[in-house]
């Protein structure tokens, strides 16, 4: 499961702008590998809001 949010935050980065400048601002406080990771536990937070029958919306988790 954790791989597959690693594939949907590689391409999160690539497609959404908002979430690619969040991303770039994690990466610059701390590393590559620990931002990756954040950012996959925050799309993990999406699908479970999703799943849950919530509306998500990109400010919601990334400001």
């Amino acid at each position: 499961m954790a791989w597959a949010f690693a594939e949907a935050a590689v391409f999160a980065i690539r497609f959404y702008p908002r979430i690619g400048a969040w991303y770039e601002r994690k990466k610059r406080r701390r590393n590559v590998p620990v931002a990756m990771r954040a950012l996959g536990c925050k799309l993990a937070k999406a699908v479970w809001h999703v799943m849950r029958g919530k509306d998500f919306d990109e400010v919601m988790l990334f400001g």
